[in-house]
């Protein structure tokens, strides 16, 4: 696996040992605090419940992260055995085991070493770490899984909790990332910068994908007549006004058979389809020309109402139109030396 490639410092160097927690250089928590942990964990991703169901010594605890643009990678290993309860998640949260084992309370099952649990928004985390279980949880940004999936929402991805187990390609391809991502966090001293971040964060979503994806939704794009003649017609006047009347008009279906084609192959609603396409118009248009106002991407795709349409844009992809705009002026290619002297 070829890893992105960064500017960095000449300095030593070690191969990721098997008992070591990836991203060492990046310590959030080491000791045997379970508070501590819990209000770390939290800070950072949804809330969790950290208890702990055994007490035979005094070793630490170690908690390590990596962040990647939206995403952020967990390293844990627990001093005990460790009981972690969230609420329903807001994105998906993936937890490759990499020595160990987890109890997966929702399923009842075992998820071993080197297997794979995908847990899916609106799901909780219920699980029980075993003393010395070393894992990677990653927290997958919405932004990034809308982006790169090409998908206007989640709905369009798994709604379910699932393991890959250890000798599924999807788990191996995922380990076999995380462990190049963890020595290039090595050799960086942790300080990868955030266009390299960026590449990482496509290239584990684009590893993740197959897993991701609702069942039976692979391709979305075979869809019947009606429902293709809509969703094509929405994309080709997408920054026009657009309503369920003027679909009924274009392909001469009834509301009541239009709205339930659009649930059964699409997940969603026409209303829905049509908000997620004109926000994505708003978010391309962002990133693609940072110095354009908030107010004149918004208003091109109908959007009158600024307060309204931040909070709608904040619950797709999980940030304000401000923050979109901060980060593609933060993300500036610095070319190497060879790259400059080429291009002259």
């Amino acid at each position: 696996m070829k890893i992105p490639e960064q500017r960095i410092q000449k300095q030593r160097y070690c191969p990721m040992k098997k008992d070591k927690v990836p991203f060492s250089q990046n310590i959030g928590v080491q000791s045997p605090d379970f508070e501590e942990a819990r209000c770390f964990i939290n800070s950072r991703i949804d809330d969790r419940e950290v208890s702990p169901l055994s007490a035979s010594g005094s070793a630490e605890n170690l908690l390590t992260w990596q962040p990647l643009g939206g995403t952020t990678l967990f390293g844990a290993k627990w001093s005990e055995k460790v009981h972690i309860q969230s609420d329903a998640q807001s994105t998906f949260h993936a937890v490759m085991v990499l020595s160990g084992n987890i109890h997966c309370n929702t399923l009842n099952q075992d998820v071993a070493a080197n297997s794979l649990l995908l847990i899916a928004p609106g799901k909780l985390a219920d699980l029980v770490w075993e003393k010395s279980t070393r894992a990677v949880v990653i927290s997958l940004s919405r932004q990034a899984l809308i982006d790169h999936l090409g998908i206007p929402g989640l709905e369009f991805l798994r709604d379910t909790t699932t393991i890959v187990p250890d000798k599924h390609q999807d788990a191996q391809m995922l380990r076999n990332g995380i462990e190049c991502l963890a020595q290039q966090h090595e050799i960086c001293g942790g300080n990868i910068g955030l266009p390299v971040q960026k590449q990482w964060e496509s290239l584990l979503v684009a590893q993740l994908s197959d897993q991701l994806r609702r069942p039976g939704m692979e391709n979305p794009t075979i869809l019947p007549g009606r429902i293709r003649l809509a969703t094509e017609w929405i994309l080709t006047h997408i920054r026009e006004p657009i309503s369920v009347c003027d679909l009924l008009r274009v392909t001469g279906a009834s509301k009541r058979s239009l709205e339930s084609g659009f649930r059964t192959h699409l997940n969603t609603t026409p209303a829905k389809f049509i908000l997620c396409h004109k926000l994505k118009g708003v978010r391309k248009t962002l990133q693609s020309n940072p110095d354009i106002s908030i107010g004149d991407a918004a208003f091109s795709y109908g959007f009158g109402h600024l307060s309204h349409f931040a909070k709608q844009y904040q619950n797709a992809f999980g940030e304000l139109p401000s923050e979109t705009v901060r980060q593609c002026r933060d993300a500036i290619f610095v070319l190497p030396k060879k790259a400059r002297s080429g291009a002259k």
